[in-house]
């Protein structure tokens, strides 16, 4: 129950209600201004209600507290199955999950290679036979790096960050472009089966920096869900390198799950028409929510 608590300013007295609350280990105290005189004590009441109210269940911009109860479900029963296997079941379940998406994020940028052909390059270190493209034999071994990397890294999103990872996934495929932003190489792009422009080479910067200044100042205002969704969005929507950008904005979606618990999320080839049409809704009608449940639903699935 909040309690009411009287503080003076400049020597004129006001009023506040305050709720102590555990966020982990901690304890922390919230409060709501009330102003100089008291309400009546209906008003007083309803104004504790709805204090309370707002504290004890968070309200997200695009999840429900259904949806939210759901996807800490899914957070909980990963964490609880994960404890109780041994440190080989967990690597090779990590293994299992990165074949799996590596072929799956692969496939989606355009690859021609099967989930067998992935399997026998990433686990058995075998280039299947008949297999002609060292390219692509080279791309999904990046790929693993990128997401064995994610699973390392602890600390915050930077450019530095996004650069590396970038590095990771072109080397030895296109060192050109590896690790360098679109306005460093003067370059424009454009997407194939889309009339979505992205951002010009001089206008990456810009973009980049708009980016950081968004994710900076929101990322405690989001579900780590939402948050994840919409880094994947934004970063696929700037384009920021020459080539690479879509696998980059996947593991950078999974770097921020990760970091926060949660399982990471795999897009299915067979998804590739409706990802593809959520990511036309935000880049080509400016609405963001279509992907952000998508990813929502594709994560409750996983």
């Amino acid at each position: 129950m909040a309690y009411l608590e009287k503080f003076k300013v400049k020597g004129k007295t006001y009023y506040k209600l305050v709720q102590s609350v555990r966020e982990g280990e901690k304890i922390t105290h919230r409060a709501k201004y009330i102003g100089k005189v008291l309400p009546p004590k209906e008003r007083m009441q309803q104004l504790e209600k709805e204090f309370l109210k707002a504290i004890i269940s968070p309200r997200y911009r695009y999840f429900s507290a259904e949806e939210v109860n759901k996807i800490e479900e899914k957070k909980k029963s990963n964490i609880d199955e994960t404890k109780n296997l041994s440190p080989l079941e967990r690597k090779n379940m990590l293994e299992e999950f990165i074949i799996r998406f590596t072929y799956d994020s692969n496939k989606l940028s355009g690859l021609e290679v099967t989930l067998r052909q992935t399997s026998l390059i990433l686990r058995e270190g075998i280039i299947p036979k008949g297999f002609k493209s060292l390219r692509t034999v080279k791309e999904l071994e990046n790929h693993e790096k990128g997401v064995i990397a994610i699973t390392k890294y602890k600390g915050r999103l930077t450019p530095a960050f996004i650069k590396k990872l970038h590095r990771m996934l072109m080397a030895g495929v296109d060192d050109s472009i590896a690790g360098r932003f679109r306005s460093e190489l003067q370059r424009n792009v454009r997407l194939a089966g889309t009339p979505y422009v992205p951002p010009k080479w001089d206008e990456i910067d810009r973009e980049i920096k708009s980016f950081f200044k968004w994710y900076d100042s929101k990322k405690n205002k989001f579900h780590p869900l939402e948050l994840a969704a919409l880094v994947h969005l934004k970063i696929i929507s700037i384009q920021p390198f020459a080539d690479g950008n879509s696998r980059l904005s996947r593991l950078l979606m999974n770097w921020v799950l990760w970091k926060k618990n949660y399982p990471m999320v795999d897009i299915p080839i067979e998804d590739l028409e409706k990802y593809y049409g959520v990511l036309d809704e935000y880049q080509i009608e400016k609405n963001e929510r279509p992907f952000i449940h998508y990813i929502k639903e594709t994560f409750l699935k996983g």
